[in-house]
């Protein structure tokens, strides 16, 4: 019993990656656009890498897997994360960028007289 309720408590981190994974694809089904893209990408590979970190201590007890192979698989984890979160963080500056920036707009800047 105590096992299982750690195992959920554990899964409730995966929530927050779930539900930016899940906007990203809305975002992305909205709008076909490259930020939508890279932030799908990266969301989606944050979470897969998530699990990972999850389901990689179930996987090595289970087998009696030495530590120099386990923190090799980590290491290959993190890099992966890594190149994830640039991704999504890359589309997230290109959304700010397209979002703030204000059209340069000059006719129309003054009021016309009828003389």
């Amino acid at each position: 019993m105590n096992s299982i309720l750690t195992t959920l408590l554990s899964l409730t981190s995966v929530i927050a990656p779930c539900i930016v994974f899940g906007s990203c694809c809305y975002f992305l089904s909205k709008k076909k656009v490259v930020e939508a893209i890279l932030m799908t990408i990266g969301s989606g590979i944050g979470l897969f890498t998530h699990l990972l970190y999850f389901l990689v201590p179930l996987w090595t007890a289970s087998r009696n897997i030495a530590y120099t192979e386990i923190s090799i698989y980590y290491t290959i984890i993190g890099l992966i994360g890594t190149l994830a979160s640039l991704c999504f963080a890359v589309g997230l500056l290109i959304l700010i960028h397209n979002t703030v920036k204000k059209p340069n707009v000059f006719h129309d800047q003054f009021p016309m007289s009828n003389d």
